[in-house]
């Protein structure tokens, strides 16, 4: 008949679309040498707190945050362009951040507290500043309230107030644009920039 749409046998195989809105964002990704090192010391803070497994972050997730570009039905091209052109503007050198203490933060869902490592690191602020002075110059939102570094390890319903962890300390070189698959459990790197 003719007007009807012709998907033919390969249908079921397109790919699948996130269940939730997209999220663009601005983060610092673990190598896989420190995803095995923040593994291992997440799986010290479940055995001694008798925490569940059930809503871990895939270690190959593993980022700190660096700014947050919206949640949308579809990325628009106009907002990737100007981040791309905002993260090609950034100049500083490596830093050394720390993961030196653990909490819990508010919010999130019932049951799905954040439970996250803290980061340290005067090179860690600057490049948050320096990013956002970029985002705003190309359009985007910029600095705009406090940044409180973290990694987070896990989601659950118990509140863990802060203490400190053993320090987990490495250098970054560089940091990534963003694509979360929220739903799908998938991030796509869309673009990295080296520090210099």
């Amino acid at each position: 008949m003719q007007g009807e749409l012709n998907l033919g046998d390969n249908w079921q195989n397109r790919p699948k679309r996130p269940a939730l809105q997209e999220r663009l964002f601005f983060g610092i990704m673990l190598d896989p040498d420190m995803q095995e090192i923040v593994d291992a010391c997440r799986t010290g803070v479940i055995n001694d707190h008798g925490l569940t497994r059930k809503s871990l972050i895939g270690s190959c997730r593993f980022h700190i945050s660096l700014h947050h570009l919206g949640d949308h039905k579809r990325v628009p091209s106009p907002i990737l362009f100007a981040a791309k052109r905002a993260g090609s503007a950034v100049s500083t050198p490596p830093f050394e951040v720390a993961l030196r203490s653990l909490k819990s933060f508010e919010g999130g869902g019932p049951g799905r507290k954040p439970l996250v490592l803290i980061g340290e690191g005067e090179g860690l602020t600057r490049l948050h500043t320096i990013l956002g002075a970029c985002l705003e110059r190309n359009g985007l939102p910029g600095n705009r309230g406090a940044f409180t570094p973290h990694l987070t390890l896990l989601y659950n319903s118990r509140t863990i107030s802060e203490q400190p962890i053993a320090p987990i300390r490495f250098v970054v070189r560089d940091f990534v644009l963003i694509h979360s698959k929220r739903g799908l459990s998938e991030y796509e790197i869309l673009q990295r920039w080296t520090l210099h």
